[in-house]
């Protein structure tokens, strides 16, 4: 646990402590080093800040995996209602891991940069700070004074911690970070204690305040976020599962029992009341099943005799009936025959009446006899070919006998 905290201190002191950060981080680290867990109130009186501050500070290094957040509700003195108080502690396995991360992606990043030896530009020029490889510079040399620049024709100057590679920059970054490198084998060589809040809780020191700032005591409060169906009862779970693997494919004879009996037992507390699907008069059944399939043998022994009575009854009744619209249908068909029977009689006398004919009296008064045959048009005369047309006689009323109106007809 001792290299577990120096390692942490050391890290936070590392990468905390540039100018445009906030060096109370690592003030923060070492507090919480010490005291094991401290509630938000008695690190602000620590660190001589408010509470704003405080939790910006904590937030950023909550975010580096530095340190741990637990709320947990609360009951001062004299309050009726419980408030949620905040601690801060340090987890120290999940701060290994974030510092092996954090030194990987660093070390990957400086690796990303490295350049080849033949793309290193070592020469350079004063004239025209042209810069050259050492392929570069190799087809114009003076045997005397050197490589020549090819733009400037000056002497070029070789400097190869001009342009460091990548390479070089990971190698100052391992001598750098080589206290954190040479510690976390030896982590990984031990067993790290796991620091939950309860154990930090447990060996937490407490702060010790002055007369003017003294804190007033709290009750812890049972948190209810996860409710039970028995109060106090502390796993709701399941306690054991059972898991059975057979060579057999498919569902075994036991589990096809099982799962038929089940079927049953569904089916008959879902079943519609006796009283609802059958009649309690004649004992109709509405449904196209059964509704109770399993019968008692004691009820079909003591089934009454009139209820036999009463289906026979029934059934005759609706034989009757069916006869009586049998009986009904057949006299409305014949009377509908009787009616198409009278109907062609009277369009025969009709026919019968049109070809007859009467005697037509002329006006010499002779009578034309009625001729039974055929007459051609030049037997008739011209002024019998026109059909007897009746005139409207009016004969003058007698003003003294009647006022009424008597109209006559006279044949022509």
């Amino acid at each position: 646990m001792d290299l577990a905290q120096q390692l942490v201190r050391s890290v936070a002191r590392t990468f905390f402590n540039s100018p445009d950060i906030d060096t109370r981080h690592v003030l923060i680290v070492d507090a919480l080093v010490i005291h094991s867990a401290l509630r938000d109130d008695d690190l602000s009186y620590l660190m001589s800040m408010n509470l704003k501050d405080l939790h910006r500070i904590c937030a950023k290094l909550r975010d580096e995996r530095l340190l741990q957040v637990h709320v947990r509700p609360e009951l001062r003195e004299g309050q009726q209602r419980p408030t949620n108080r905040t601690y801060y502690y340090i987890d120290y396995r999940q701060a290994i891991d974030a510092i092996k991360w954090r030194v990987y992606h660093l070390d990957k990043a400086v690796q990303g940069n490295s350049k080849p030896a033949s793309e290193k530009k070592e020469y350079f020029c004063r004239r025209c700070s042209a810069e050259w490889t050492q392929m570069e510079v190799l087809d114009k040399v003076d045997p005397i004074r050197g490589f020549i620049c090819h733009r400037c024709d000056d002497i070029l100057v070789f400097d190869p911690e001009r342009e460091a590679g990548g390479h070089e920059q990971s190698t100052k970054l391992n001598n750098q970070l080589r206290f954190i490198t040479d510690t976390l084998p030896k982590l990984d060589a031990m067993v790290v204690p796991e620091n939950t809040f309860e154990t930090a809780h447990a060996s937490a020191r407490p702060v010790v305040r002055d007369a003017t700032n003294q804190a007033a005591p709290s009750i812890v409060v049972e948190s209810m976020a996860k409710p039970t169906a028995v109060k106090g009862m502390a796993n709701t779970g399941p306690q054991s599962i059972a898991v059975d693997i057979t060579e057999l494919e498919g569902p075994t004879e036991a589990e096809k029992k099982s799962e038929q009996e089940r079927k049953e037992k569904i089916a008959q507390s879902n079943a519609l009341p006796s009283w609802h699907v059958q009649s309690t008069v004649t004992g109709t059944s509405y449904t196209g099943v059964n509704p109770l399939p399993v019968a008692k043998a004691d009820e079909d022994e003591d089934k009454k005799p009139t209820d036999q009575v009463d289906d026979t009854m029934h059934s005759e009744e609706v034989t009757n009936l069916f006869e009586m619209l049998a009986r009904q249908q057949a006299e409305e068909a014949r009377r509908k025959e009787v009616e198409a029977d009278d109907s062609d009689d009277e369009e025969d006398d009709q026919d019968d009446d049109e070809g007859e004919f009467e005697d037509i009296i002329n006006n010499t008064g002779e009578k034309r006899q009625l001729s039974s045959g055929t007459t051609s048009v030049a037997d008739t005369p011209a002024s019998e070919e026109r059909p007897p047309k009746k005139v409207k006689v009016e004969v003058p009323a007698d003003d003294v006998d009647s006022d009424d109106e008597d109209v006559a007809f006279e044949d022509v």
